[in-house]
């Protein structure tokens, strides 16, 4: 599974709207998940960058109490997630959060591809099993490993809260000081974002049901597969399985440049 992991998160093209590097968003914020919901319910998904912004900072959409907050939050929200239906992985994600299935997880396999902070902190979550305690103390292990001397011990502690947090939003933990490991309700549209990730990734055929994102959905493989059909009969993508011989495209979800990009990318 380390294999896995590194194939697809070593290599995450950032014209699609993947984020690399060390910078993230959990050492002040988790992945904010009731500021998205609010945001998106509120707003069509045509919204521009620009409307976003403006929605957050000068209609106070959010609810927060100061014009500094506002921004802030604009700021983390636009980091977190892309804001901006110009970023490929923001657009597709806008119109598969608008089937309204499965939202928290879809929400996290977003932000886990733009979030390398909260990467960090995947495999002492995912190495878990349904029902294990969450230790923090290995978490923060791997976080002090992961950044070197970039943080402070309070800081380390602090991420560590953050990113325990976005893990519970995202529906992979459940309780307050006291976590544990749960199997997370993965959905065909999940199941078909994960897909659409590794793909962009460049990873094809059977593999696709063997990569990070989908480690992430913690389900078999053959439920993937089922959720796969599912998916592809209502137009996310086609998934094809002739005699044992995978087939996923994910054009029927990208827009011509899109196409021409990944085309490029090959």
């Amino acid at each position: 599974m380390i294999r896995l992991l590194s194939q697809t998160v070593n290599a995450l093209p950032e014209a699609f709207g993947f984020r690399a590097g060390e910078k993230g968003v959990h050492n002040t914020r988790t992945m904010m998940l009731e500021d998205l919901e609010t945001l998106l319910d509120e707003l069509p998904p045509e919204t521009s960058k620009k409307e976003y912004q403006a929605a957050i900072v000068e209609e106070n959409i959010l609810a927060k109490n100061t014009a500094s907050t506002r921004r802030y939050n604009a700021q983390r929200l636009a980091e977190l997630y892309g804001l901006d239906p110009e970023i490929p992985l923001f657009r597709i994600f806008r119109a598969l959060w608008d089937r309204d299935e499965g939202r928290p997880l879809l929400a996290l396999l977003l932000v886990l591809a733009r979030d390398p902070m909260l990467r960090m902190t995947a495999e002492p979550i995912l190495d878990l099993e349904t029902g294990e305690r969450f230790d923090k103390t290995k978490l923060q292990a791997v976080l002090r490993a992961e950044t070197g001397d970039r943080f402070s011990e309070t800081s380390i502690k602090k991420i560590s809260r953050m990113t325990g947090s976005s893990w519970t939003q995202g529906g992979l933990l459940e309780g307050r000081q006291k976590k544990t490991r749960v199997h997370p309700q993965c959905t065909p549209t999940n199941t078909a974002y994960a897909l659409i990730l590794g793909h962009l990734c460049g990873v094809r055929g059977s593999l696709l049901f063997n990569t990070f994102w989908t480690r992430v959905l913690d389900a078999p493989e053959h439920e993937l597969q089922d959720h796969a059909k599912s998916a592809s009969r209502r137009g996310m993508l086609t998934y094809r399985n002739a005699g044992g011989i995978i087939e996923v495209d994910i054009s029927p979800i990208l827009l011509p440049h899109e196409q021409d990009l990944l085309r490029e990318q090959s």
